[in-house]
């Protein structure tokens, strides 16, 4: 008994070990950017609170799907495509939304915590690489008489931020600036700064023409550039407290469920992957929204390459 035992040991693994291994296999990438998240809890961050999917967070070169509750510092990149948007709030509780085709370059993020007898101050630099980009600062913040020192570079300017409700665009075509609300500074190189602080003033630079003063956006260019940065509902929001999930698919294999979770990564939908009953379920949850739940398992079963057959919607814990 004790030699066929011992044969059957040395045979390798159990399926139970091999299927422990191919899980811890499958949380590896995911916890390397939770423990460095961790690790940098107490730097300044800007935290995803919404997404219209499908997004990418950029970090080191490594890209992943952009969800709630990701915490972004220094050097990340957040990416969009067409249809889809991104919301980030700051430590300060400003809000920066990023419009569809989009890339954003956190430079550097610095606040400092205010005190009962001093006001919180927050410096930081952005770069918008490519889209749109709309920065609000949170009306308690500046009631609190909270500070900050923002710039934001764009192709050909760069735009300082003091405490204000600002629209930014860049593209190859031109660049673009519009407040809403307070007042920023357009600064480029060897030429006079460019204050902008009355609702609606608007600046604009084409590339390759003369550039020609600021002026004033009409109601109909307002409502466009308000519009670009919101998000759509219905179209796929996931955010925070979302209570909708999409199951693409349950699998029995491990390894089939790992491939298509890793499919929907690469996609720019933050899936995961848990067991239940025997099985393999992959996910994708914290939709804001039935509908917006739907309208990603339609655009999920529509692309071939992702192998989304079937699928269904649920309430989270179902």
């Amino acid at each position: 008994m004790q030699r066929t035992s011992t044969a059957t040991r040395s045979r390798g693994p159990n399926r139970r070990v091999l299927r422990w291994q191919a899980c811890a296999l499958l949380v590896v990438g995911g916890l390397v950017w939770g423990l460095t998240g961790q690790a940098h809890a107490a730097a300044s961050h800007a935290v995803v609170e919404a997404v219209q999917l499908p997004a990418w967070v950029e970090r080191g070169g490594q890209r992943r799907a952009a969800e709630p509750g990701a915490r972004l510092r220094a050097e990340d990149k957040a990416i969009t495509v067409d249809g889809s948007r991104m919301l980030l709030r700051m430590d300060d509780k400003s809000v920066i939304k990023l419009g569809e085709q989009t890339e954003f370059l956190i430079q550097s993020i610095d606040t400092r915590p205010g005190s009962a007898t001093a006001p919180s101050e927050q410096a930081s630099a952005f770069k918008l690489l490519s889209g749109v980009f709309r920065y609000a600062t949170d009306y308690t913040s500046k009631a609190l008489g909270n500070k900050r020192e923002l710039n934001l570079e764009l192709a050909t300017a760069t735009v300082g931020i003091r405490g204000t409700d600002f629209w930014a665009m860049t593209d190859a075509a031109h660049d673009a600036v519009c407040v809403f609300e307070g007042k920023v500074a357009v600064e480029r190189d060897d030429k006079p700064q460019i204050n902008l602080d009355k609702p609606g003033a608007f600046w604009v630079v084409f590339t390759g023409q003369p550039e020609k003063p600021a002026g004033q956006a009409t109601p109909e260019q307002l409502a466009k550039f308000i519009g670009q940065a919101e998000m759509q509902p219905g179209s796929g929001i996931v955010l925070q407290g979302g209570r909708w999930r999409v199951v693409a698919a349950t699998l029995a294999s491990v390894a089939d469920a790992a491939g298509l979770r890793t499919r929907l990564q690469a996609a720019g939908y933050p899936a995961d992957m848990v067991a239940r009953g025997g099985r393999h379920e992959v996910r994708i949850n914290q939709f804001a929204t039935r509908e917006d739940a739907g309208a990603v398992l339609s655009r999920l079963q529509a692309d071939a390459s992702l192998g989304v057959t079937a699928g269904r919607v649920a309430l989270a814990g179902r």
